[in-house]
């Protein structure tokens, strides 16, 4: 007898082989992260224990590199951040594969180890923040005269900051003083104008009224100039006529 297949059966190993493989894939990514940070806290280890059995075999403190604290410092930062993308990718892989009780094991397992990776990674930088301190304070004390020297040279610095800057101000007090001054004989100035202006004005309103005036007076005068000739003509004629 055969047997026979549903739909439904393929579409179910269709999805559970399509599960497989994005686990895999996440799988993949996740022990990318863990060699990774292995590989660079390691490293850091190395380093600040290479500091320690150096600063305890030397009897006198020696300056350490700048780019010892510089180097350590940006791979700490990179470890965090390390840390957070595989944490933040087991969380992904949590929620997608809860279903499968084998995945959910094994993120398990994954986030243990993510545990002791904070763990330790936590350790070296108290380490390191101590390797700092103790640094800081040795290069105080054996440099004790220089260090005054310096903050000598700082303090003569910033009152010669203080200076500059109080000279700064009252310049900047004149030309604001100077800004007043130029601002108020500018309004007085526009008021001036604006005077002016009103009186110009005014005229241009009077001189219709001016014109017509004078049109009225060159009337009459004309006017009483015919009437005066005509009368004076009367005259002349009225004394010819009679003589």
């Amino acid at each position: 007898m055969k047997k026979k297949y549903s739909v439904l059966d393929d579409q179910d190993h269709t999805s559970d082989y399509d599960e497989g493989v994005r686990y895999r894939e996440y799988k993949k990514s996740i022990r990318n992260i863990q060699i990774n940070f292995e590989q660079w806290l390691s490293e850091l280890k190395e380093n600040i224990n290479s500091y320690e059995n150096d600063r305890l075999k030397k009897s006198a403190h020696t300056d350490c590199p700048p780019e010892f604290f510089s180097n350590n410092k940006k791979k700490i930062n990179e470890l965090e951040n390390l840390y957070q993308n595989g944490v933040q990718t087991l969380d992904i892989m949590k929620i997608h594969f809860s279903q499968n009780k084998t995945y959910v094991l094994e993120i398990s397992r994954y986030f243990s180890i993510f545990d002791k990776f904070k763990i330790q990674l936590q350790s070296l930088k108290n380490m390191f923040d101590k390797i700092c301190v103790h640094n800081r304070i040795n290069f105080c004390t054996q440099k004790d005269c220089s260090s005054v020297a310096y903050k000598n040279n700082e303090i003569n610095h910033v009152i010669k900051e203080r200076s500059a800057l109080q000279y700064s101000i009252s310049e900047l007090d004149n030309i604001i003083s100077i800004g007043h001054e130029t601002n108020w004989k500018l309004k007085l100035q526009n008021n001036s104008i604006t005077k002016q202006m009103k009186k110009i004005n005014f005229l241009n309103e009077q001189i219709p009224k001016i014109h017509k005036i004078m049109k009225n007076i060159r009337y009459y005068t004309t006017r009483r100039t015919i009437i005066l000739a005509i009368t004076i003509a009367s005259f002349i004629v009225l004394f010819f006529m009679l003589r």
